[in-house]
């Protein structure tokens, strides 16, 4: 009877080690959160139980779900938490195992949080751009992530294009003159700022290694009386929007299109780069189109673009968190190919392609 009853014992423990929770932790890139957000609650499909914030939350950095994702993991209840910080800061979470801060509940409104090690890691920069290049993490390209210069809705119309060369001036020092831009005289009074990310952003090494910029970056935004200051640049793209949507004063960004297009539904205006927009057909001060013609990236012209990688430690390899991460990257490309507002490539578009952050683009 007693052996019975301890194999019942175990029997039920081993039941129930089968049916215990699967927890995937997320971290990384902000300008991708929107796709990743799309393809994380398609995953779920009709398994999703819940998700704090409440639907629509693509544009928080701090996102729970739980539900079933049957496909994958049975009835498993499935926990999937995001934490987005920069691509930069998700590398260094990765290799460094940096514990990232969580929602604990998918119960919308909820505020708990927790600290864990992050098992993914969204990044618009190659490993090797980072000071973070050991160990070797598992990467997958995913998407090409487009990127623009937007300017502030008080801006002159007369800025219309800027160069690498500009950009590697006004990088470096956080202001000049607008005049440098606009080439009017009437313009060399006033004074034309740099809003930027901080370290921990793809965003800005796309920018930097683009441009060929290798300094000291300045970045400046102005605090609650209009005075610029220099600052160590914004943990996400949401930052750069409101300072470009203010009247403090004449300024230009870096943004992901999901932040461009916010910014410009609400009176920024992208700039042309090297003479060439994002897109085709673009009227600056105009909104981003619903299904932009990505043409420019797509055969060459248009070089502010990045790969969107998913990394993983290779100890994660075979783990229920590389499970997901292929299905992730299945759902993101079903998600660049069927849904609106377009923000990315997908992969099997371009026409050309770059070896690293800034290389050379070629057929």
């Amino acid at each position: 009877m007693k052996k019975t009853i301890a194999t019942l014992i175990l029997g039920g423990l081993f039941a129930a080690s089968l049916q215990a929770d699967v927890n995937i932790h997320i971290t990384g890139s902000t300008a991708f959160r929107a796709n990743a957000y799309r393809a994380i609650r398609a995953l779920y499909g009709a398994g999703l139980v819940s998700q704090n914030p409440a639907d629509p939350a693509s544009g928080k950095n701090q996102v729970t779900w739980t539900g079933t994702i049957t496909n994958l993991f049975g009835s498993q209840t499935v926990n999937i938490y995001a934490s987005y910080s920069g691509s930069v800061g998700g590398i260094q979470a990765l290799t460094e195992n940096i514990s990232q801060t969580f929602l604990s509940s998918a119960t919308n409104g909820s505020t708990n949080t927790f600290t864990a090690p992050a098992e993914l890691a969204f990044s618009d920069c190659f490993q090797a751009s980072t000071a973070y290049t050991s160990p070797t993490l598992v990467d997958a390209q995913v998407a090409v992530l487009p990127f623009a210069y937007v300017k502030s809705t008080i801006t002159s119309s007369s800025f219309t294009n800027i160069t690498f060369q500009q950009l590697q001036v006004i990088f470096a020092n956080g202001f000049m003159p607008l005049s440098y831009f606009t080439g009017k005289t009437n313009d060399d009074a006033t004074t034309l700022y740099y809003v930027g990310r901080n370290f921990d952003s793809g965003t800005r090494v796309a920018a930097f290694t683009d441009d060929f910029f290798t300094g000291s970056p300045q970045t400046y935004a102005p605090d609650t009386n209009c005075n610029w200051n220099i600052t160590a640049g914004f943990s996400s793209g949401s930052g750069i929007d409101t300072v470009l949507q203010g009247t403090c004063g004449q300024a230009i960004g870096t943004l992901g299109i999901s932040d461009a297009t916010a910014c410009c539904a609400n009176g920024c205006s992208i700039v042309a780069y090297n003479g060439f927009f994002p897109f085709v057909g673009y009227t600056p001060g105009s909104a981003v189109p619903v299904t932009p013609d990505y043409t420019p990236i797509i055969k060459g012209q248009y070089s502010y673009w990045s790969y969107e990688h998913l990394f993983e430690l290779s100890s994660s390899v075979g783990t229920t968190a590389d499970t997901l991460r292929t299905a992730l990257i299945s759902g993101i490309d079903t998600d660049i190919a069927t849904l609106t507002p377009v923000q990315a490539i997908r992969l099997n578009q371009m026409k050309v392609s770059r070896p690293s952050d800034g290389g050379p683009i070629a057929p």
